[in-house]
């Protein structure tokens, strides 16, 4: 009875969060609580698209006309939607503390004092969190996006800028925003993920503390004793001493 009086069904809003670069030697991501690395939207998107692509290869021999598929890889999943940045004053502010109480919500509003919607700065703080180059990860920053059930963990892959309608002076006042966002996963998720744990494909490692060369292979194939031909790939002189952070390759075990 309280919420349908106070208005307890409170709009969620979408909301794009930055990860922290990745520390070397460690495959953990841990979200970036610094404010500046959130962003919630506007405007919830009306809608979104999640598109799945299987990649195969054909051998085709000359004179036939079809030849059986070969899987060659399942892509990651994309995302795409649409976000709107309006400052023509039709959408109401983003909500505030005392918007779920009518009467209270409409007193704050006679002395709210907020900074109008500027779309440029909008646009600004989204890219920030979701395109700027980022040194410390060599490319735009992964992100999580949250919506309702919906939490995708991806970078972004493309964003277009449509402007749509502008003041008097030609500032923009609302522009479309095209987004799309690729499925981003650590390796040894991934492969978790997979199950591949067969000796017969290729792995890459990263080494963390601890870690020994003859331990690493006897954890990918079954054997310690392939270190020293891991070694010869790897180009480890001095394999006694692994860099902690440094990538190793373990090439697929020959079959007997």
């Amino acid at each position: 009875m309280l919420d349908a009086i106070f208005g307890g069904g409170k709009l969620v809003k979408m909301i794009i969060q930055a990860y922290r670069p990745t520390v070397p030697g460690t495959t953990t991501r841990v979200l970036s609580t610094v404010k500046e690395d959130q962003y919630a939207v506007q405007i919830n998107p009306e809608s979104y698209s999640i598109n799945h692509n299987v990649n195969y290869q054909r051998s085709d021999a000359i004179g036939t006309s079809d030849s059986a598929p070969k899987l060659a890889n399942m892509s990651p999943t994309s995302m795409s939607f649409t976000i709107i940045f309006d400052g023509t004053g039709v959408v109401p502010p983003p909500a505030g503390p005392l918007d779920n109480i009518p009467i209270a919500g409409a007193v704050a509003d006679l002395f709210s004092d907020d900074e109008k919607y500027d779309v440029m700065k909008e646009i600004a703080k989204f890219s920030k969190v979701v395109y700027t180059f980022d040194p410390a990860s060599h490319g735009p920053r992964w992100v999580q996006i949250t919506w309702g059930r919906q939490i995708y963990d991806c970078v972004m892959i493309s964003m277009a800028l449509n402007y749509k309608l502008f003041d008097v002076n030609g500032t923009p006042l609302r522009v479309e925003a095209q987004v799309s966002f690729q499925s981003a996963i650590s390796d040894i998720l991934r492969e978790n993920k997979e199950g591949k744990e067969s000796p017969d494909l290729t792995h890459q490692r990263t080494v963390i503390a601890g870690d020994t060369l003859p331990l690493m292979t006897h954890e990918i194939y079954g054997k310690p004793e392939y270190y020293i031909e891991v070694a010869r790939t790897n180009k480890l002189y001095d394999f006694r001493r692994l860099r902690k952070g440094s990538d190793i390759t373990f090439p697929p075990a020959k079959k007997q």
